[in-house]
């Protein structure tokens, strides 16, 4: 990913205006008929219109939309998330008036539920291709005719591409103190939910989600990222849901902060 990468994303069409997509379309560059396939998820969450390379340029162009009435957020570089800016929790406590989260190194964080601010949910997707190779020999009349009946079979190999989908269910907490809490349903331990425990990783990661809302009543909750066609939306063409899933994240985080 460029170094120099400055993402510019509307969250609505304005209200009063006529032709929004037009307007889109002279601002950012583009067709009105493209401007419109991005503005129809525009309100259910923030989509991308414009990637730059300057942050001069995306800062200019996301004063432009505010200008005709979108509400426009700019992601640079530095504020597109990666692992090595969250805590990934292996193991968790829901405690009386915090929730208290260890990593798989053991460090040991303590939340007020009071201070988390944006529940984030979604789906992590990967796109998994594998190839195996058949071989072996079959009936060649052709050869059979040529060799004069000696050679009856020729050797083929055929190669079949499999394409297939792993996910894993993740919530993303982030409190007043600026902390990244990362929670990935394949890898929390949930023996800490005792007599809670469902049968199911599945059905322990909703009721993590489920109980956190509960605890929580005052957190943004967002699970605009569940699914694979939302973040399809999220991202544009441009992007991809299976390689640029801390893009859809941090530009849904970011945008929810600056609803608050």
């Amino acid at each position: 990913m460029a170094h120099s990468l400055n993402i510019v994303a509307v969250r609505n069409t304005p209200e009063n205006e006529n032709n929004p997509a037009v307007i889109l379309g002279e601002i950012i560059g583009t067709t009105a008929y493209e401007a419109g396939s991005r503005l129809r998820a525009a309100g259910r969450f923030p989509v991308i219109v414009a990637v730059y390379a300057e942050p001069a340029s995306a800062d200019e162009t996301a004063a432009k939309l505010r200008s005709a009435g979108f509400r426009a957020v700019v992601l640079s570089h530095d504020d597109i998330e990666s692992d090595t800016r969250r805590f990934i929790v292996r193991n968790f406590f829901f405690d009386d008036m915090q929730l208290r989260v260890e990593s798989r190194e053991g460090e040991t964080i303590l939340l007020d539920y009071g201070l988390i601010e944006i529940i984030l949910r979604g789906t992590y997707i990967e796109q998994v291709t594998e190839t195996t190779i058949e071989k072996g020999k079959k009936l060649s009349l052709g050869l059979a005719v040529i060799s004069g009946g000696l050679v009856m079979r020729k050797s083929f190999e055929k190669h079949h591409v499999d394409t297939s989908e792993n996910r894993e269910g993740f919530l993303n907490l982030y409190d007043s103190m600026r902390r990244i809490i990362v929670l990935r349903e394949n890898a929390l331990v949930y023996s800490s939910l005792g007599s809670r425990l469902q049968p199911t990783r599945t059905a322990n990661f909703a009721f993590i989600t489920a109980e956190l809302k509960r605890r929580c009543p005052y957190a943004s909750y967002d699970e605009s990222l569940l699914n694979r066609l939302a973040q399809s939306q999220i991202l544009g063409p441009l992007f991809n849901p299976a390689e640029d899933a801390d893009i859809a994240i941090s530009l849904t985080a970011k945008s929810l902060r600056r609803k608050q």
